[in-house]
């Protein structure tokens, strides 16, 4: 009975944590996801009158903020009909980072943020598929490999400023940063072990900067025995072990004239990062995509591992204030114990005591007397607040309810929008992950 009691304070503790905590910063969630936040769109128009350049320059960047929020989370190469109006109920405000005017002219620059629910709506209702889950950061290298010779972190080499620009530019849903590198590796990085792919070289790249996956790019002009000249491009993924796990790009151009390898023109080059970067980002949204048209749900476990335990060192009376321990090293900073079928609550610890505590809590027995080096015992829970936070931050999630909670485990339904895959791939990249029991139901199989 007890237990039972004490199961169910936990839940409505949970679900009181976890709604309140919700409904705070649910209401203007918009553009904390940033999925919908489109940034640095400039307009420059002259019109007859300053206010009729402004209204025309704030529809204009509600266009172009549209099209790239398109872009971002959709893989659609058809233009999607809309008109200004309904543009305008997608947009929940428009930030001015800067502006400028004369008369007849207004030049600002804006960021736009959209309504994450109306937009999805949108796609519904217009049967698009989108993905709104973002990547971890990937770490880029550009590797020119040219007659001379091989050129890496050349600020001169058009190849290498070409990603730089493009980088700056691009806002899909993965994150690309140039590698920086460092005195080590700009001495170690050669032709040799480029060539070899040398493992260790690459776990340092990617450890250097602090990321969790590396992507080599390569330039390549090259003579073939037919006496043609091509461009080749490629990219290779590797993990953060340093593995190779795919090259996810490869193109062959030819060349207009043979001499053309020496010189290759940067709009070719151009065009090629462009290439790369639309592959990257247009894979990770169909790995992601969410079908608006498909509900789902699963059963998830939550295992609750934790288990404190401590020894008193005195004797407990019934109207003691302090309980004096052995230590309490593994227990929570405020919280819940039990000694035998007592649930005891203390507001702070130190070392060695459980201070300014509340005794018999949900009607368990309270004994006049617990005798030295009786145990004491508390299961953590605090993983729960943060799990349930994490599934119900997912974008396409549409409901998270605590079904049940047991000493030992809970379990959580989780109903969304889309497939399994795409729910489990935005889970993982939280770095929670889930393993199949089988049996319709998932267990967390985090350390």
């Amino acid at each position: 009975m007890i237990l039972k009691k004490l199961n169910l304070f936990f839940l409505i503790f949970i679900k009181f944590f976890f709604f309140t905590t919700l409904s705070y910063g649910s209401n203007n969630d918009d553009c904390r996801s940033s999925s919908f936040y489109i940034k640095n769109i400039s307009v420059d128009l002259t019109k007859s009158s300053i206010m009729k350049a402004r209204s025309e320059a704030e529809i204009k960047a509600k266009l172009i903020g549209f099209k790239r929020l398109i872009k971002r989370l959709t893989i659609r190469d058809k233009q999607i009909k809309i008109n200004n109006s309904e543009i305008s109920q997608l947009v929940n405000y428009l930030k001015i980072n800067k502006e400028a005017n004369s008369d007849k002219r207004y030049k600002a620059n804006f960021d736009i943020c959209f309504k994450r629910m109306s937009v999805i709506n949108f796609f519904r209702n217009k049967k698009i598929m989108y993905s709104e889950t973002y990547r971890e950061t990937i770490a880029v290298l550009p590797i020119f490999k040219g007659l001379r010779g091989v050129v890496i972190w050349d600020k001169n080499d058009v190849w290498y400023k070409k990603w730089k620009q493009e980088l700056m530019l691009d806002d899909g849903l993965v994150k690309l940063d140039l590698a920086e590198g460092n005195f080590y590796l700009n001495r170690n990085l050669n032709t040799k072990s480029l060539t070899n792919f040398d493992k260790k070289l690459i776990q340092n790249l990617i450890k250097n900067e602090k990321t969790n996956s590396l992507l080599l790019v390569f330039a390549e002009p090259v003579l073939k025995t037919d006496g043609k000249t091509y461009l080749l491009t490629y990219a290779k993924f590797y993990n953060k072990d340093g593995d190779l796990e795919n090259t996810i790009y490869r193109n062959t151009t030819p060349l207009k004239k043979t001499s053309s390898v020496f010189d290759i023109k940067e709009n070719l080059i151009r065009k090629e990062v462009m290439n790369i970067i639309d592959s990257i980002q247009k894979n990770w949204k169909k790995d992601n995509l969410i079908n608006t048209r498909i509900y789902d749900e699963v059963d998830l476990i939550i295992p609750i591992n934790s288990n404190s335990s401590t020894i008193l060192m005195n004797e407990l009376l019934f109207n003691d204030k302090v309980i004096k321990v052995k230590s309490t090293e593994s227990f929570l900073k405020k919280g819940l114990i039990k000694i035998e079928n007592e649930i005891i609550y203390y507001n702070k610890k130190t070392l060695k005591t459980f201070d300014d505590i509340s005794r018999g809590l949900f009607g368990s027995s309270k004994n006049l007397t617990y005798k030295k080096n009786v145990g004491i015992t508390q299961k953590d829970i605090s993983i729960w607040p943060f799990i349930l936070e994490e599934l119900e931050s997912l974008p396409f999630v549409l409901e998270v309810n605590v079904i049940s909670l047991s000493s030992s485990e809970g379990r959580v339904n989780v109903k969304f929008m889309g497939n399994k895959k795409t729910f489990f791939q935005a889970v993982s990249e939280k770095k929670i992950i889930f393993k199949n029991l089988k049996s319709g139901q998932y267990i967390l199989a985090n350390e």
